[in-house]
């Protein structure tokens, strides 16, 4: 059964158990709660009975990696065990999950048909070796920090970002699974050796970036990608000859933008700001409203669905278990 955490409000008010306060007409109730399980990226199953979440630990058997949870019945498996701080989370439009690793030499992996997936598989990521055959190590999409991630709207592209100070934007075509870095003004460059992905970035010169974070993109099929170093959210736009990209939005009260998601419903983004408190945004026509904060743990890996509901998650919670929590708004009872 979930359980309450604050009913809709008419002045903002704290939770004083799970440290989360919300603005007034925001309900939320907690999803699941664990403890050391860093829970970040989450993905909506199709069919929207289940959510998926990446959990950020370091390479451990048995520490989990990728976690599933039930919506209906609130049943919560460990998927899979054995990769490095895995964060980046997107889903194919055949239902393939791919998932990145946050670390400088990490990997980009392909699940295919999670639903289907027994719980409990482990991947040893020094050997490249899986116990189950739909779980793929995808080495040319390159060695890097890999946390943002989005498709292109016909399918054909993977856009990745090397989460670093230095890093770079990258695409991998997923018909020839060749990897390229986007140069300022050449356009999109091929990257010869994808295991030194983002040295061959320096050496092309590549666009560099303040730590990109989460990718997404919007309804039109540009690509949003969140600068946290900067505070910035840029917009790629690929669709014609020449890639651009330019500013999007960015606001005093921004300061480290974090994950993204576009509301179908709401017709908004949702960001996440990974400062002190942690905020969580929600910008509309350029109007920029906050929804929630807390002050003793992190916001992370925002989800909607096209009825309204909204999940996120809570790492580092000084107050308590770390909390997956589902958030609606008034406009959506």
């Amino acid at each position: 059964m979930r359980i309450s955490l604050a009913l809709l409000l008419l002045t903002t008010a704290c939770d004083a158990e799970t440290g989360l306060t919300l603005s007034p007409g925001w309900k939320a109730d907690v999803i699941a709660q664990w403890r050391d399980a860093m829970p970040d990226m989450i993905v909506l199953s199709p069919d929207g009975k289940s959510l998926f979440i990446t959990n950020e630990n370091r390479t451990n058997m048995l520490a989990p990696s990728l976690t599933r949870i039930d919506l209906a019945s609130g049943a919560r498996q460990t998927l899979l065990y054995g990769l490095d701080r895995a964060d980046g989370l997107k889903m194919d439009s055949k239902g393939n999950l791919w998932l990145g690793e946050e670390v400088a030499d990490g990997l980009i992996y392909n699940i295919s048909r999670p639903d289907t997936l027994p719980a409990e598989q482990r991947f040893d990521r020094d050997r490249l070796v899986s116990s189950h055959g739909s779980i793929e190590a995808v080495g040319q999409a390159g060695h890097m920090a890999h946390e943002g991630m989005a498709f292109s709207a016909d399918g054909k592209w993977l856009y990745l970002a090397d989460e670093w100070k230095e890093g770079c934007l990258f695409r991998l075509s997923l018909e020839r699974l060749q990897l390229e870095v986007l140069h300022a003004k050449k356009g999109w460059l091929a990257v010869s050796t994808p295991n030194e992905a983002r040295l061959k970035a320096e050496i092309l010169h590549g666009r560099y970036f303040n730590r990109l974070e989460d990718m997404e993109r919007l309804p039109d099929g540009r690509i949003l990608l969140a600068e946290t170093g900067t505070g910035t959210i840029w917009i790629l736009d690929d669709r014609g000859e020449h890639p651009s990209v330019t500013p999007y939005f960015s606001h005093a009260g921004l300061h480290h933008p974090d994950n993204l998601e576009w509301d179908t419903k709401r017709g908004a983004l949702w960001i996440s700001d990974d400062d002190s408190p942690s905020l969580l945004w929600l910008l509309k026509e350029g109007k920029l409203t906050k929804v929630a904060s807390h002050r003793f743990g992190e916001i992370t890996g925002v989800e909607s669905a096209a009825d309204g509901r909204v999940w996120i998650n809570i790492q580092h919670n000084s107050l308590g278990p770390e909390l997956m929590l589902e958030l609606t708004g008034a406009e959506a009872q």
